[in-house]
């Protein structure tokens, strides 16, 4: 009966000292992810955006800004493109998504189990993007279309 009691005081502590998702003001610590290919990358205080999705519709948003300004539009304007595959089985992520992801021309951070972004707010359908100061948030949008995503990234090496 003690033991029961105990896991359940363990699973509840657990539950309630999740962190809150990152908000305008907080400040993000310099996470290290590896790309698509497996290479580190650690998020550096001159990092002026992370656009960050999770889902397959908040990933064509991303997709369609890139076909429209080019795979250099993340080096261009000193942000990086994060992704949560936590939500895909194992076997979806190995045969699928990353030979998938390794075929792109652009740099793309992989969180495959999602501990790394599990502080990321999320908007179902639409990617994030964490304007940046110094690893400060200084603004948090959630851009519904290719346009809108671009016409935040792109001011953000000003």
């Amino acid at each position: 009966m003690k033991s029961l009691a105990l896991a359940l005081a363990v699973v509840l502590l657990g539950a309630t000292s999740r962190a809150e998702p990152y908000a305008v003001e907080s400040r993000l610590p310099a996470l290290e992810l590896p790309d698509q290919h497996g290479a580190l990358r650690k998020l550096e205080p001159s990092l002026r955006a992370v656009v960050y999705s999770r889902d397959m519709n908040a990933g064509q948003i991303v997709k369609d800004a890139i076909a429209k300004a080019g795979p250099d539009v993340f080096d261009r304007n000193n942000s990086v493109y994060v992704v949560d595959l936590a939500g895909m089985s194992a076997f979806v992520r190995r045969w699928f998504a990353m030979p998938g992801l390794r075929r792109k021309p652009y740099r793309i951070l992989v969180d495959d189990d999602g501990t790394k972004t599990s502080d990321f707010p999320v908007t179902a359908g639409k990617p994030t993007v964490l304007v940046l100061e110094d690893l400060r948030v200084a603004r948090i949008e959630s851009p519904a279309n290719a346009d809108a995503l671009l016409a935040i990234l792109e001011p953000a090496a000003r």
